[in-house]
């Protein structure tokens, strides 16, 4: 038998398993596997589209600018007692 005939049964194997396993899935299940697939068949078809890819959610690490720490100033009228950095120089002193 010709390798390309063995390769198309074990791809509708893996089909049918892949089905399957669709089959059991809640439908929260099915949109998150379709955007998998999606991604997926993007990368397959053009495999350099991953290195340009924008995911749909931000890093946590993308720096901002230094003004944006401006809004963290004057959370509370009295502020808090105390040094907080002779308090946590304590903590380790302990040790």
């Amino acid at each position: 038998m010709n390798t390309d005939i063995y390769g198309a049964i074990a791809a509708k194997t893996t089909q049918d398993r892949i089905l399957s396993l669709l089959a059991d899935l809640p439908p929260d299940g099915l949109a998150a596997a379709e955007q998998f697939v999606a991604l997926l068949h993007k990368y397959v078809i053009t495999p350099t589209a991953m290195r340009s890819y924008d995911p749909p959610y931000r890093y946590p690490t993308i720096s901002l600018p230094a003004s944006s720490l401006d809004a963290w100033l004057n959370l509370t009228e009295t502020g808090y007692p105390g040094d907080a950095l002779a308090d946590t120089e304590a903590l380790y002193d302990e040790v």
